[in-house]
């Protein structure tokens, strides 16, 4: 298998089930055959993709961390086909996002006559999926929020308990100090457990301060810890480090409207014509990677194609070291077809056809909706 090592990451050439990987990471981005004929590697029929997949989810799921999502590419009928087999790996379903493609999209089906015979299809989706170390909730769509609550290995509820017996108080005094009905049982009780905003923390620590016995360290203070301030941050890291990241960005919902990449943006082979019949946009990738990790934690992508994931760490290691991801993107150059090449040619800023675009080489700019 060939490697190709960048500033950030690696593009493995090859069939990635054998590639040699380091198990931890935290986001896998899946966009494999959507069983439509469009290549060698994808002509698998609509009814073989679960048994085809099945393979890859298992390989997948052995390599990201226990804490850890999923973005997995198909057509609706495919991704239906698929959705069972990763939630037999273990997986919970989150949300559908859908790719609208646009008006502009119907073009490419004038040349088939039953694609007039049924609602126009403009749109591919993609099932967004999440585990967490810690055992879930029971309470209805609040898996991550409190999924800490109901597992001994919570550090954080075990310490606001044991603080909280050190100043001989009882659960339910914990309304009293924050003028709340009910919510003692949000931070101290094994159902439903929710970590403490700073102002409850505050108003918590205050309360026991003020009726505790008095001791050397302030109540709600971490042993060797500065201050109360600094206490509450520790903690927050350790609760947030237990779940996968999720940053939603303002205004997006799970309708992503971006038209078809063309022009500049497409890669091209030597030949002119476009070099992957599946290319999404840049800033697909971007959002994926931003809303899902974490900086310094790493990718896993196992279908390559144009390696749009490849290039927007590259483009964070080089332009915001503080938000750099790691990443180990595999392609088969399938087909004969060299894919790796143009995007080898794209992050170094080889490809004349970019410059031509006016974008000079990947780091002259931000990914963008078409990109």
């Amino acid at each position: 298998m060939i490697r190709h090592q960048l500033h950030a990451g690696t593009i493995h050439v090859g069939d990635w089930l054998t590639a040699d990987l380091t198990p931890g990471y935290t986001l896998a981005i899946v966009d494999g055959p959507y069983g439509m004929g469009k290549a060698t590697w994808d002509k698998m029929k609509i009814d073989g993709l679960a048994d085809w997949y099945a393979p890859h989810i298992a390989r997948v799921s052995a390599l990201l961390a226990p804490s850890a999502s999923v973005y997995l590419w198909n057509t609706a009928e495919g991704w239906a086909r698929i959705d069972p087999v990763m939630r037999a790996a273990g997986w919970t379903f989150r949300a559908l996002i859908t790719w609208d493609k646009g008006l502009a999209f119907l073009q490419s089906m004038h040349a088939d006559p039953e694609a007039w015979r049924k609602w126009k299809d403009v749109t591919e989706v993609c099932g967004f999926y999440q585990r967490e170390e810690w055992a879930p909730s029971t309470c209805a769509g609040s898996a991550i929020g409190y999924a800490a609550g109901r597992d001994e290995r919570n550090p954080a509820r075990a310490f606001l308990c044991d603080e909280w017996a050190a100043a001989g108080l009882r659960s339910k005094d914990a309304d009293r100090a924050m003028g709340t009905n009910g919510m003692a049982g949000h931070y101290f009780g094994a159902s439903q457990w929710s970590l403490p905003t700073w102002a409850a923390y505050q108003s918590l620590a205050a309360f026991a301060q003020e009726h505790g016995p008095p001791r050397d360290r302030a109540y709600l203070v971490l042993p060797r810890v500065a201050d109360l301030r600094a206490s509450y941050d520790h903690l927050r890291a350790e609760y947030e480090a237990s779940r996968p990241a999720f940053d939603m960005p303002i205004g997006v919902t799970n309708v992503w409207a971006s038209p078809q990449v063309g022009g500049g943006k497409r890669l091209k082979g030597d030949d002119g014509a476009a070099l992957h019949p599946c290319q999404k946009p840049l800033l697909f990738a971007d959002r994926m990677i931003r809303a899902s990790t974490r900086p310094g934690e790493r990718v896993l992508v196992p279908f390559g194609g144009t390696c749009r994931e490849a290039v927007v760490c590259e483009w964070l290691a080089r332009t915001d070291p503080a938000e750099a991801r790691g990443y180990d993107v595999c392609e088969l150059n399938a087909d004969g077809v060299d894919y790796i090449g143009p995007v080898l040619a794209q992050i170094r800023g080889e490809d004349t056809r970019q410059r031509a675009a006016g974008q000079m080489g990947l780091f002259s700019c931000a990914p963008t909706e078409g990109g």
